[in-house]
């Protein structure tokens, strides 16, 4: 499980990164075309914006997958080692249990209600910008499992922490 672990990890930070330097490139080109031009780049512009959903969805499962995203810790540092380790596996719970129904259950439900709606200045579908839903819910759902599955933390008997 670490070895798939790892492969979405780069996955999702290869896919980050392009999306981030088309993103810049685009923004450039945009500048370009509006004032040294004169003639500005809708079209830069939505594909901007689908990019920037794309890429903020994929980096916030990526995130979430490294532990390194905005959590309350003082609160759980007060209790005791072993109820510190409860309280992740029920917040790891509690977030997969919304990963599989709001991001990929209602996801796939906004991307189905999208599939006829295209964008004014691209003619791209709309489902392929409300894709990146229920595409992240399925990472962060791995992460989730991934994260109850294994630990970098175990207990021994009289509940001391052991690495």
């Amino acid at each position: 499980m670490s070895k798939i672990k790892n492969l979405i990890d780069k996955l999702l930070l290869i896919v980050t990164g392009i999306l981030l330097t088309v993103m810049a490139i685009l923004s450039i080109w945009q500048v370009i075309a509006r004032y040294v031009l004169n003639t500005p780049s809708t079209v830069s512009e939505e594909i901007i914006r689908m990019l920037l959903i794309w890429f903020s969805l994929t980096s916030a499962a990526y995130v979430f997958g490294q532990k390194k995203h905005i959590a309350i810790l003082f609160i759980r540092e007060k209790f005791h080692k072993k109820t510190q380790r409860i309280i992740e596996i029920l917040s790891n719970i509690i977030l997969l249990i919304i990963a599989i129904v709001l991001m990929i259950g209602g996801g796939i439900q906004v991307v189905n209600l999208t599939l006829s709606q295209v964008a004014p200045a691209t003619g791209i579908s709309m489902a392929t910008m409300y894709g990146a839903l229920p595409v992240s819910g399925v990472f962060v759902a791995f992460y989730a499992i991934h994260s109850l599955t294994t630990s970098d933390i175990t207990l021994s008997e009289n509940g001391s922490e052991v690495l």
